[in-house]
């Protein structure tokens, strides 16, 4: 596959598929449209501490996918539907995106439906995007957050082998406010010598 540099140093290749042992991380489709609004984007439960609110509507959910699905043809843009091996529809969301404000560093964040928390599947797909960021793409940094009070959120990123930076917590405006969050990251260095690398 040939890779893409955008003037960062970074070689992006966009939404590949990626596969875990329980896992297969895809591109959504118009498809996915009816097991996403059911499966989270409806709960209350899952959205109240990411940045959207939850979907009231099929087509709050529809309106999403369509724009994913246009992104795709961009070799920066990352989202995948989470699909657990042996099932026929996603449960959730993971993605990246450009931290704001710090050159150079990429943002990961996901999302699962309430029937498979606790499973360890957001923490399989956080390492596969933290795998594909640090040896295909070449970032340098990952960064994390979740709102105070989200300890799950939390030890998915410890289970990465994200640790928390330094400082106070951050204020980041969502759909629901302002809300306090803990920021982590990990660096190629680190990940290198942690036992989360392969």
């Amino acid at each position: 596959m040939r890779f893409l540099n955008f003037g960062s140093g970074l070689n992006h290749c966009g939404s590949v598929t990626l596969h875990t042992p329980r896992l297969t991380l895809r591109k959504f489709t118009r498809a996915d449209v009816d097991a996403m609004f059911h499966n989270w984007a409806s709960d209350p439960e899952v959205t109240k501490h990411l940045l959207w609110r939850y979907h009231t509507a099929p087509s709050e959910t529809r309106d999403v996918i369509e724009y994913w699905t246009s992104q795709y043809r961009r070799r920066d843009f990352y989202e995948w539907a989470i699909v657990p091996v042996g099932f026929d529809e996603p449960i959730g969301s993971c993605g990246a995106s450009r931290a704001r404000g710090k050159r150079g560093v990429w943002e990961i964040g996901y999302c699962l439906g309430k029937p498979w928390w606790g499973m360890g599947y957001c923490t399989e797909a956080a390492q596969a995007m933290i795998q594909l960021f640090f040896d295909r793409v070449g970032c340098r940094e990952l960064i994390a957050m979740h709102e105070i009070g989200n300890d799950a959120s939390g030890r998915v990123m410890q289970k990465c082998g994200m640790i928390p930076l330094g400082g106070k917590p951050e204020h980041v405006r969502s759909d629901h406010g302002i809300l306090l969050c803990q920021v982590y990251h990990i660096t190629v260095d680190s990940y290198r010598h942690s036992s989360c690398a392969p």
